[in-house]
């Protein structure tokens, strides 16, 4: 008899017909909370994931509503009364319980913030108070903090007073009388220490700190630049007010790199969230009215070359080859340049030298491939004037595909607009109506 995958989705609906709750419940606990939030998207409807939802035992409930992705785990918490969410959300870290509240509506979310337990209601609402791609709104409030002045005692008695809410200790941060942040201790340094020893003894300074207003992409940044597993926030007079850690920069970093990736195509990354075709269309169909304007552009100038061309008709097999190659030098550079900023890889004191630098390559991209169909055009049996025109079409196209794919991006980044959004409609577009034009210019100088 074939075994039957307890993770599956038919294993689940088969028990929701003819099982019991408790068959239900036996399957859930064989799962790992990312198992479990994969079976619950998979359910047809919010009410019957509810239902399972209401199944899982204790804490799980919120590492399964953590794991989830938006669209589901919003259908979810409207199935479930305020006061049940709220009881969730209490077993959650308050940047999680943050991004579950920031999902629903104001009313919903007012609703659940009434029911929560008042201490766990101002730990949450500190995270809200920011916005949702700063460091205060990706920040966890629960910490170990203890004084300069403490002993090695006092700190671990804090830890283990505090270790329920706070959950992964890498380091206990050091704060003066008034609460401003003095440096950290390492977990070895504090097992190590003897009981006795005051903590400021010990107490390292902190290689980075980040205001709570940075933005979630240079964290992201500073936390790869500085290996840390966890970095302190602070406000603007250095009061300690929360910590991210390794695993919420990780989501950072999945998050920008879907944004960039989509913003390159002409589209927005709430498509992931909520792939809903009105949303499709609404954030691509904009990029691609540039695009088509760009390519009716390019036909009006290939139909006004026409007469120009039709004496070199060889030519016209070989467009394709020179738009499309164009194209792909220009999407290249500007991919290349867009995510050199994006990481810090550019020194933005040297745009000159990352200009000069990519120019090069695009020359020397722009001379092989114009020699190779140089060469093409000569052994299918075109003439020199034809390839000379395929080959230099070529040559151009390339050059100020590479131009425009790395001046572009760094434009709209000294101007403060995203450079993922000029990689893929501009440049192509800009690509097309230049590759065009070279033809036409160089059929009507030498033909």
């Amino acid at each position: 008899m074939a075994m039957v995958d307890e993770s599956s989705p038919s294993a689940l609906e088969r028990l929701l017909e003819v099982g019991t709750d408790e068959d239900i419940q036996r399957l859930l606990l064989a799962l790992s909370p990312p198992e479990t939030a994969d079976l619950l998207e998979e359910l047809a409807d919010g009410e019957t994931r509810a239902r399972v939802f209401r199944l899982i035992l204790g804490r799980k409930q919120a590492r399964v509503l953590r794991d989830m992705d938006a669209e589901e785990r919003v259908e979810l918490v409207e199935q479930l009364p305020a006061e049940e969410t709220a009881g969730v959300l209490e077993y959650m870290k308050s940047d999680d319980a943050a991004d579950v509240l920031q999902q629903l509506d104001e009313e919903h979310q007012q609703e659940v913030l009434d029911a929560l337990d008042p201490e766990d209601r101002v730990e949450i609402e500190k995270v809200l108070e920011y916005p949702e791609d700063s460091a205060g709104g990706i920040m966890q409030t629960e910490l170990v903090r203890v004084r300069a002045a403490s002993s090695v005692r006092d700190a671990i008695e804090e830890i283990r007073r505090t270790a329920e809410d706070t959950g992964e200790l890498h380091e206990v941060f050091v704060v003066d009388g008034e609460g401003h942040l003095v440096g950290w201790v390492k977990e070895r340094d504090l097992i190590l220490a003897e009981d006795a020893t005051r903590i400021g003894a010990i107490t390292t300074q902190v290689p980075v700190t980040v205001p709570v207003d940075m933005d979630q992409e240079e964290i992201a940044t500073f936390v790869q630049d500085y290996d840390l597993s966890s970095v302190p926030v602070v406000d603007a007079q250095n009061h300690l007010v929360g910590r991210i850690l390794v695993d919420d920069i990780l989501d950072v970093i999945q998050e920008e790199a879907d944004e960039d990736i989509l913003r390159q195509g002409g589209s927005r990354a709430e498509e992931l969230d909520a792939p809903t075709i009105a949303m499709a269309v609404r954030s691509r169909f904009p990029w691609l009215v540039v695009t088509f304007c760009g390519g009716i552009l390019a036909a009006f100038i290939m139909t006004a070359a026409e007469g120009a061309i039709r004496h070199a008709g060889a030519l016209f097999a070989f467009i394709p080859v020179i738009m499309g190659t164009g194209g792909a030098s220009g999407t290249q550079t500007a991919t290349v340049t867009v995510r050199s900023l994006v990481t810090g890889r550019i020194d933005t004191s040297d745009l000159m030298w990352v200009v000069l630098k990519e120019l090069a390559v695009g020359v020397v991209m722009a001379v092989v491939t114009g020699l190779m169909l140089l060469v093409v055009v000569q052994l299918r049996g075109g003439d020199l004037l034809v390839a000379g025109i395929a080959a230099g079409a070529l040559f151009g196209t390339i050059f100020l595909g590479t131009m425009f794919g790395v001046v572009i991006p760094l434009v709209m980044h000294r101007v403060g607009v995203d450079p993922a959004a000029a990689t893929g409609p501009f440049v192509t577009t800009l690509n097309d109506v230049l590759g065009s034009s070279i033809i036409w210019a160089l059929c009507l100088w030498l033909v």
